[in-house]
């Protein structure tokens, strides 16, 4: 199966280089390097400017997923045409505010578009399919992914799922452990090394769990050990900017696979999604207790 032409074939190899190592990525930071030059190159022209063979381009664009080279060209022109050279690693000093508010809602709106492209329907549907059979979905994060997994947890709830979300490294031990075929076991982590989770997953996957990973590397530890993987497209190299930034991207996936399981849950649904919404606003205006009066 091929990859089709989506615009984000740049953070695609930004992802890559970073678990890779020798020739490839050798190769990658030259089509980051001279993006404008390599799109016009022949396959034989950029192997001769990376020292390498024109079967390790092909395995390398193979490896991105592509079906061959001249698929890489087109999409590597596609993320030319895009806005792809927006970052918000660095603090622009001297910028405006106003700047920087242009700036960083450009940027998540082009790491959006990428995450959206990056997406396979296919995968995510059967995801979905998986969650509205199973007996219990996990959902596993630590920090910021942590966060991401609690509001996931708590949208699953409410179509009647259960659903739990677990932060915790020790109780991600004890939960994977009791894991079985019925189960679905979600691990978030942007960088997808997080060492807590990829065990788990890893652990719930020998068990006979279903196993999902969302994450920002398509060749990371945490992508490799999951048997679906979402993979999210945002280009930072800094971790703090990253790390906070793909939220965005993980939430906004999880909140599909949300709508995807409302759309199929039909009437009752609708109904325990209503009757959550109404209980959550109920409690959100109640109103304040009175002063009790001073005992004399």
């Amino acid at each position: 199966m091929t990859m089709k032409i989506t615009g984000a074939c740049l953070s695609r190899i930004r992802a890559r280089i970073q678990q890779g190592s020798g020739v490839i990525v050798k190769i990658g930071r030259f089509v980051l390097k001279s993006s404008l030059r390599a799109q016009n190159m022949s396959i034989g022209a950029l192997a001769k400017a990376c020292e390498t063979s024109a079967s390790t381009v092909h395995r390398f664009c193979r490896d991105l997923g592509y079906g061959g080279y001249k698929e890489f060209q087109l999409d590597l022109a596609a993320s030319l045409a895009t806005a792809e050279g927006l970052t918000l690693g660095n603090f622009d000093v001297g910028a405006s505010p106003k700047t920087i508010l242009h700036r960083v809602f450009e940027y998540h709106r082009h790491s959006l578009d990428d995450t959206e492209r990056a997406i396979d329907v296919r995968v995510l549907t059967t995801i979905a399919k998986l969650i509205s059979k199973c007996q219990r979905v996990l959902l596993l994060g630590i920090g910021g992914s942590g966060l991401s997994a609690q509001r996931a947890a708590e949208s699953f709830l409410s179509l009647g799922y259960t659903a739990v979300s677990v932060a915790d490294p020790y109780t991600q031990i004890f939960t994977t452990e009791n894991t079985s075929s019925r189960d679905v076991v979600i691990g978030i982590s942007h960088t997808g090394q997080s060492a807590t989770i990829i065990e788990a997953i890893q652990t719930a996957r020998q068990h006979g769990a279903r196993t999902v990973a969302l994450t920002n590397y398509p060749q990371s530890s945490l992508a490799i050990a999951s048997e679906f993987p979402l993979i999210t497209a945002f280009r930072e190299h800094r971790i703090n900017a990253a790390v906070s930034s793909s939220m965005t991207a993980q939430l906004v996936v999880l909140s599909a696979l949300y709508f995807i399981l409302g759309s199929w849950g039909g009437r009752k649904a609708k109904r325990l999604a209503d009757k959550a919404e109404e209980r959550s606003q109920r409690i959100l205006r109640a109103p304040r207790p009175r002063n009790r009066e001073k005992a004399i």
